[in-house]
């Protein structure tokens, strides 16, 4: 690139690189992107960049700018070069690792929030497992927006821990948020009254179809979930009675599109249940199956 072009081209070309080197879906998010990359690399925020569109950038900007970039047209997750990401308007810092929260894991907070205020022991204290916390988001969520609940999160991988408690610091959420490692449930010496998970849910064989900003550089640990998928959901199944709240407990998932009703029986088959027990299915902003809730009342 020159310093000849203003930012504003400057951001032209780079996002059709992006789109080129099939980094973005659309010019629209290739724009978003490069604006995102250039304010990083020039320490200003993106509309800042937008408002200085007309300006030549500084060579000292742009040679930050291209090291990022390059970054990016190698497939390197965009939230991994920034060394953050929202989610459900919380600023969350993050890095290889840990897995980059997406916007349909919302739609799990938004059903445990739910089950949390009409919960009987709401006002008193709810406690509350994140198997397979990651960067902590669905934890720290709850956190922010359910204080007087108790959360346990739990992660197997080491490095993911780390991110989440960079996160739980952040928030300040530590006397709220314990960090547990291991595997599963394992990790837990009390009940819970509400249990949710993000476990892996993509088959092994088709983990080469995806994105290779996931296959490159996201951790297999997180997204992985065996022969058909449903491999950690086998296994979170059988340590749900012992880990469970004996009465007014709930067990919320998420699952990949399709494995819904194959994740309903597996965890059917070790629940407890009585005819109050509701089960209900919810769907995410793009219309999947995306979250089960197995509600026992």
């Amino acid at each position: 690139m020159s310093t000849a072009k203003n930012i504003r081209n400057t951001i032209h070309d780079s996002a059709k690189m992006l789109i080129d080197a099939y980094c973005a879906d659309n010019i629209d998010d290739a724009r978003l992107e490069a604006e995102l990359l250039y304010g990083y690399a020039a320490g200003i925020e993106r509309v800042t960049v937008i408002a200085n569109g007309l300006d030549n950038p500084k060579n000292k900007d742009l040679e930050q700018f291209e090291l990022l970039l390059d970054r990016r047209l190698n497939h390197e997750p965009l939230a991994y070069i920034l060394g953050h990401k929202e989610f459900y308007n919380i600023d969350l810092l993050i890095g290889p690792g840990a897995l980059i929260p997406r916007p349909e894991t919302e739609t799990i907070v938004e059903i445990a929030l739910k089950t949390i205020y009409e919960h009987p022991q709401f006002n008193q204290e709810v406690t509350i497992a994140d198997v397979g916390t990651g960067s902590g988001a669905i934890a720290i969520a709850i956190g922010m927006h359910a204080p007087h609940a108790t959360i346990f999160a739990i992660d197997k991988s080491n490095e993911a821990l780390i991110w989440a408690k960079k996160n739980i610091d952040k928030h300040k959420l530590q006397k709220q948020i314990t960090l547990l490692h291991g595997d599963l449930l394992q990790p837990l010496n009390t009940t819970i009254d509400i249990v949710i998970a993000n476990l892996p849910y993509i088959p092994t064989d088709e983990l080469q179809s995806l994105p290779n900003e996931i296959v490159k550089h996201e951790p297999d640990l997180a997204v992985n979930g065996g022969e058909d998928g449903l491999e950690l959901y086998r296994h979170f199944s059988k340590q749900l009675p012992q880990h469970l709240s004996k009465k007014n407990n709930s067990v919320i998932v998420e699952v990949g599109a399709g494995q819904i009703i194959f994740v309903q029986e597996i965890l059917l088959e070790n629940m407890s249940t009585h005819e109050n027990t509701q089960i209900q299915i919810h769907r995410d902003l793009r219309q999947v199956r995306r979250v089960l809730e197995i509600r026992n009342n």
